[in-house]
């Protein structure tokens, strides 16, 4: 008797495991009990579900630019005279890849003999490093890459060091590439650049623009230079709405600051040129108001000449 019903459950257990089975859980092994209390342990174990492997947490991109010691694309130009390869001097930069740097292609003849046609712009073997931290896309560094290919929208840190070109233009001198993570998107990805650089571009009206003197933090503004461009970096030009105004206040645009020490290796095309008498555009951040002086505005997005 005690023979038959042990054979009964172990019957009704198989056929409990096979309800299981149909249900996408898999059957349990029976379990001998005569079998030592260690063995039988060890197969109830097995029969608990096993825990996922940990999956690798995705890197810091905080930490990793820590460990490298990596400055933003515009702070290297800041920083120029500590990162020299003629001094033997290295760091690493980081910022986004943008488009290759258009130049002058060369002239070929024409159809007529002494004939020169211009063959136009061309892509040059650099592309830009776009500043990721400020400027709305702006502010961004010729650099010749090396080694380990990167295409447009890769961001990622370069090592290397400043060097100069036949026609005398600063280039990031690239020795090695590491990836980094995409920056998630952003309120100002609306106020980017096309192309970084310190050309002016024309531009209409952006919709909502103020008057400067009536504008509030994070506004677009039109405004007119109404005084002399900044002495140094980091002055600020003076503005106000219109020409003949007194001056409202001075403005920064993206990467104005003076060089730690005043060595300062800034190329004329790595300034910003405003005209007196033209109307720009651009959105500001915070205005800093002060008692009987010009107010302090900082830039958020480079100046368009309103058409």
């Amino acid at each position: 008797m005690v023979t038959r019903s042990l054979l009964v459950l172990l019957v009704a257990c198989q056929g409990s495991g096979g309800d299981q089975a149909g249900s996408g859980s898999a059957p349990a092994r029976p379990i001998d009990a005569s079998a030592p209390d260690s063995l039988r342990a060890d197969a109830a174990a097995d029969d608990l579900p096993k825990p996922k492997p940990d999956e690798p947490e995705p890197p810091d991109p905080g930490k990793l630019l820590s460990d490298l010691g990596a400055i933003s694309a515009w702070q290297a130009v800041i920083d120029r005279a500590d990162l020299l390869a003629r001094r033997t001097q290295h760091g690493v930069v980081y910022g986004t890849i943008g488009p290759a740097l258009l130049v002058p292609g060369p002239e070929v003849a024409g159809i007529d003999a002494g004939v020169h046609v211009d063959a136009g712009l061309v892509e040059s073997p650099y592309v830009w490093l776009v500043d990721d931290t400020e400027g709305s896309g702006s502010l961004g560094i010729r650099v010749l890459p090396s080694g380990k290919p990167v295409k447009l929208g890769d961001r990622v840190a370069l090592g290397g060091a400043w060097a100069l070109d036949d026609d005398h233009h600063w280039f990031w001198k690239v020795d090695a590439v590491v990836p980094l993570p995409a920056l998630p998107p952003s309120k100002d990805d609306a106020l980017r650049a096309a192309v970084p650089g310190h050309a002016i571009a024309n531009g209409d009206l952006p919709n909502g623009a103020r008057t400067l003197s009536v504008a509030k933090d994070n506004d677009a503004v039109y405004f007119m230079l109404v005084g002399p461009p900044p002495g140094t970096d980091g002055d600020g030009w003076p503005v106000a709405d219109e020409l003949g105004n007194p001056v409202y206040a001075l403005l920064n645009l993206p990467g104005e600051r003076a060089s730690y020490g005043g060595h300062d290796m800034r190329t004329p095309d790595e300034r910003w040129q405003l005209r007196r008498g033209v109307t720009y555009a651009l959105r500001i951040g915070k205005v800093r108001k002060r008692p009987d002086k010009p107010a302090l505005i900082n830039a958020r997005s480079a100046p368009v000449k309103v058409k």
